[in-house]
Order: structure tokens, then sequence, then C-alpha cells
């Protein structure tokens, strides 16, 4: 599921901009990495504002950066890849699944017709992700997914993850563009909350199969994909 040579080309981009002190060396062909140890680190947390302006700051500096690798990233071109991979969109059976899924056809019709803005994203931006070490400083680790893709993917990742409310998503995209979002700029970004959410609960289900339970962040996933699908719709629509 993974590209370990855009994920090494990430790390060293990272590394030069300053987002990632800890990154030393990665083996693109087997996967493996050497990275400094960073003593006394913690997860910065949402509800501090300073620390959300922070994290908010490492995204725009990267996405900002104009430098680019070689492969892309889109959550709704996920979201089917693992569908595939589970025998393909009519293999799976839970109940209501086919229609939430044509709903996310219809809302990815609406985000693929308008102008957007694609550059390097993180693509699994959240607080478990970012070390925060002893002196205040941010380290923004695990470069899996990293490639280009929609400037919003990063802010739907970080908003599901963390399970924020819509009051903290808007203050998230406040402190991002440095100002108050346009209607437009929030129904565009609370679509790829709604496409992370989707993407990582379709993503779970196909771990689920191959074996690996994912406990309660399935339902989480499934509840923020389905919940932001609605939210976005009815900006999309004029409900």
């Amino acid at each position: 599921l993974v590209d370990r040579r855009c994920e090494a080309a990430a790390q060293e981009i990272a590394r030069q901009l300053g987002l990632d002190h800890t990154f030393i060396f990665e083996d693109q062909d087997k996967g493996w990495k050497i990275s400094q140890f960073v003593p006394d680190c913690r997860a910065p947390e949402v509800g501090d504002g300073q620390q959300l302006a922070q994290m908010m700051q490492l995204a725009r500096k990267l996405h900002d950066s104009g430098l680019e690798v070689d492969a892309t990233f889109d959550f709704y071109a996920e979201s089917c890849r693992y569908e595939e991979l589970l025998g393909g969109r009519d293999a799976i059976d839970i109940p209501g699944y086919q229609a939430i899924a044509r709903k996310f056809d219809r809302l990815h019709g609406y985000v693929a017709a308008e102008p957007t803005t694609i550059c390097l994203s993180h693509n699994d931006f959240w607080p478990m992700n970012i070390l925060l070490d002893a002196q205040g400083a941010m380290h923004l680790i695990d470069w899996e997914y990293a490639g280009m893709a929609d400037y919003a993917s990063d802010f739907g990742t970080f908003i599901v993850e963390t399970q924020a409310d819509e009051a903290t998503a808007l203050r998230a995209l406040e402190l991002y563009f440095g100002r108050t979002p346009t209607a437009e700029e929030v129904r565009h970004n609370f679509a790829f909350v709604a496409f992370a959410g989707w993407c990582w609960y379709v993503w779970s289900l196909y771990k689920e199969f191959r074996g690996e339970m994912m406990g309660e962040w399935l339902h989480i996933y499934y509840r923020y994909g389905k919940d932001y699908l609605e939210k976005a719709l009815r900006l999309y629509e004029g409900a």
C-alpha cells in the first residue's frame, strides 16, 4: 500500500524544509529508515491555540514550498483502489454502503469541477505524527502517504484523526489561511474531511479483511466520512 520511493523523497524534502529534523536516512527499496531519537517529546494538543496554530503553519509551509515528488495521492481514488482490493464495490456486503458510495461519487463530481491547488502534501497529517520536543519545536514524521495532492487533503485527515468538532475545524482553517475562509474554501475543505474519513474507513475494511482489527477507528472513520459527506453536499447543493 506504500510507495517507499516517494516516502524517501518526501522525507528528504521535509529535512530540507526543516519540517522533520529527525530524519537521517531511508532505504527506499527495503522500507526501513534511521531517525534521530527525540527525548521528552509528546504529541501537540489541538485544544492548545498556540500549538494548533503551529501545526497549521507546518502544513502551510509544506504546501507553499513549491517542491514536488513523482507521485500523486487522492483520497477519493485511494478509496476506490481499496474497494478493488476488496473485490470491487459490489462485493462489499455492508448495509447502506452502496448508497453512501454513490453520494461520494456525486460529491467528487462537484469537487473535481472547481479550481484548486495541487501541492506536496503529507496526507497523514495529525498530532500523533508530529513530535513536540522539550524546546517547543515540532517535527513532522511518518511520510508514508506523501504525494502531490489537493491542499485540503492534510486538513481532511487532521480533522478526522483528531475527532475535532466543527468549531475547531473552522478555527483550524482560519489559522491555515491567516484569515476567515471563504464559503467556497469551507465547503471544499469539508469535502476533504469526508473524503479522508471515507478513504480511511475503506482502508480499515481492507485491513480487517486481512486480519488486522481496527477497533473503534473503523467507526470513527465511518462517522466522519458520512457526517461531512452530508455537510459538504448541503453546502455544494445550496440546501
